[in-house]
This record gives structure tokens, C-alpha cells and sequence, in this order.
């Protein structure tokens, strides 16, 4: 078989295909807001000579949710009106809960490089501890008091689930505006987040308001007890 004759059979037998492909007539590609944003925040710095690697695309779609959103709630519109921005959390409105989402700032940790806890001098006891390099849960005991502290490492995303059906979220300032945010569920107990030395943090248990407010200004650097 000549060469003409090969390159004619691999035509034929690709002829199908690619009339199929150039019957189907192909939408237009178009960059994505997201993208804009991004592309347009890069060039900048270049020109600027000037590069922030915490600038990334996933934070660019995220900045560009929170802006769509803030903008549906100005004009009254329904498609981004579940989520609202407080601070460096949005909260998607899920009616028996919410999703809690964080901003990313650049003084955010990656890794533990340190562990909070309560201060055992004003009688916190340990009952329990589990901890790795992303993350610690705590629960401690005084008395007839139990609570459970988590510090937790900041990423982009879905935090996790905070239930606001049977409690509002009441926005609280403790070492920076709207740094954190209390749930009473009275009889319940109370839940706390804030975020504190570039960590999210959190306390919950059978204690009132003000008590578990008390404790998250009380937190402190601990040394945890290594496991046997």
C-alpha cells in the first residue's frame, strides 16, 4: 500500500467523526467572572511588581459569590439571598441550619503551630483529648460544667454546620470587629465560635452566655499531655 493510499484509509475511517464534530456547532467559550477577576488582580500586581500567592482562583470564585451575593440582597433578588456575609463568614441559610463559610486571610495558620485550651489553674480538668496538625478537640470538666474546645485549621469552603433553627446567630467582637459569633440555645447550652491567631475556635457545652464568652477571652496557650 502507497502512501497516498494510507492517508486516504485514515481519512476514511475518521470521515464520520469529523463531520460529526463540524455538524455540532459549539457555544462560544467565555471566561468565567471568577476568572476576570483573578486575571485582572494578576495583571495588576505585575505591572505593579507585586505578587500575593494567597491571590488564587478558588479565592477569586469565592470573592465573586460573596460580591453576587451582596448584590442580590441589595436589589431584593432570590438566587444568592440565602447567603449572608458578616465579617469573614458567610452563613448559607439552610432553614434548620446553616453552612458557615470563611473568608481566607493571609495571617491564617496552615498547620498547629501552637495549642489553645482553658487555663487548668481555674479548674479545668481534661477528660479527653484528640489532636494532629489540623485540628484539636478538647472536652474538659469543672465541677458539674462540661464543655468541648475545638481549634481548627481555616480553609476555603464549607466549615461545617452550625444549627440555627432553635437559636440566632449573634455576631460578637471579642479581639477584632465581628470576629465571632454566639448561639444560645438557653437549657441547652451555648456554642462559640472566633477566630483567634490566624485559628478557628470553638467552645460548647452546658453553660450560659456570658460564661462561655468569659472562657474564649480566657483561652490561652496549653501544652497537651502526650499520649501513653
Amino acid at each position: 500500500m502507497t502512501f497516498e493510499e494510507k492517508l486516504a484509509q485514515a481519512f476514511a475511517e475518521t470521515r464520520d467523526e469529523r463531520t460529526e464534530r463540524l455538524m455540532n456547532v459549539e457555544k462560544k467559550h467565555r471566561f468565567s467572572f471568577a476568572y476576570k477577576l483573578w486575571e485582572r488582580k494578576m495583571l495588576r500586581d505585575i505591572r505593579k511588581d507585586s505578587f500575593n500567592k494567597h491571590w488564587t482562583l478558588r479565592k477569586a470564585r469565592y470573592t465573586a459569590a460573596a460580591m453576587f451575593a451582596a448584590f442580590s440582597l441589595l436589589i431584593g433578588g432570590t438566587a444568592y439571598a440565602a447567603i449572608a456575609m458578616i465579617g469573614r463568614y458567610g452563613f448559607v441559610d439552610k432553614v434548620d441550619y446553616s453552612k458557615m463559610l470563611i473568608e481566607n486571610h493571609p495571617s491564617d495558620k496552615t498547620t498547629l503551630e501552637e495549642y489553645y485550651g482553658l487555663p487548668e489553674e481555674d479548674g479545668w480538668e481534661i477528660l479527653e483529648l484528640n489532636a494532629d496538625n489540623f485540628g484539636t478537640l478538647i472536652n474538659y470538666k469543672n465541677g458539674e460544667k462540661k464543655v468541648s474546645f475545638v481549634q481548627r485549621i481555616i480553609y476555603e469552603g464549607n466549615m461545617g454546620h452550625i444549627n440555627t433553627e432553635k437559636a440566632d446567630i449573634e455576631m460578637l467582637s471579642l479581639y477584632s470587629e465581628n470576629d465571632g459569633f454566639v448561639l444560645d440555645f438557653k437549657e441547652q447550652g451555648t456554642l462559640i465560635y472566633w477566630i483567634y491567631d490566624g485559628y478557628l475556635l470553638e467552645i460548647s457545652g452546658n453553660i450560659d452566655k456570658n460564661k462561655v464568652i468569659n472562657l474564649a477571652l480566657s483561652t490561652k496557650i496549653v501544652n497537651l499531655p502526650k499520649k501513653s
